[in-house]
């Protein structure tokens, strides 16, 4: 009776350190990398401008993407735990910050349905073995797809909320390809960069107007964003 008693509690210390190890899994901070390729019926023209890499800061849940838009920047920074997006506008002599609140991105995704199908498949990139998912995005109004095939891995990311972009996607996409009425353009993680990260890097920096989504639309309307009538 006492050997079970004793193989009872052994068996419970086990299950409660796999449980700590789960809960402590450690955050990934650093640089990924991506080769973007584009094939179809595009424009030469176009196609010269278009980027051909795109580099994330990660750091757990938290994502910031930095685009160039000639002569200004724009800033994505996506917060996964809160479901917060920051987005922020750097243009010579004005400094603008959009918050995009979660339930204002959820209210978005409405307009969508999500279709996430486990491709049974899996593929490396970068030194890391990623899972294969099929996912179709429908936009319920206008009735037209969006098909995408994402390679993720578990290892980048603390869970799936760090794609809530995307709901129910596990992992953090390292390979996707995305297929549009006429181009189909892949994102390839060719470089994946541990590093330390500040947690400044998803704040909102001194200087900046901070905005709501509404009062963006408004600033855009009053600049003349609806186009002359």
């Amino acid at each position: 009776m006492k050997r079970i008693i004793i193989l009872f509690i052994l068996a419970l210390c086990c299950l409660n350190m796999s449980n700590l190890m789960a809960q402590k899994k450690k955050a990934f901070a650093g640089t990924v990398k991506y080769a973007i390729k584009y094939e179809g019926d595009i424009d030469p023209q176009d196609l010269a401008k278009a980027p051909t890499e795109i580099s994330y800061l990660v750091a757990g849940n938290n994502t910031k993407v930095t685009h160039d838009l000639g002569g200004a920047f724009r800033h994505d920074i996506t917060i996964g735990d809160s479901g917060k997006t920051i987005i922020l506008f750097d243009i010579p002599g004005q400094k603008m910050a959009v918050v995009v609140t979660k339930e204002e991105s959820e209210d978005g995704q409405k307009a969508y349905k999500y279709d996430i199908v486990d491709g049974n498949e899996t593929k490396e990139v970068c030194g890391f073995v990623c899972k294969r998912y099929d996912v179709t995005i429908t936009n319920i109004e206008e009735e037209n797809e969006t098909k995408l095939i994402v390679y993720t891995s578990d290892a980048i990311g603390l869970d799936e909320k760090i794609n809530f972009d995307i709901p129910g996607l596990k992992g953090f996409p390292l390979y996707r390809t995305i297929e549009g009425k006429t181009v189909k353009t892949t994102y390839e993680a060719v470089e994946v960069r541990k590093k330390k990260v500040s947690p400044a890097e998803f704040m909102i920096p001194e200087g900046y107007q901070v905005m709501t989504v509404e009062e963006f639309q408004q600033l855009l309307e009053s600049a003349g964003g609806q186009g002359e009538e």
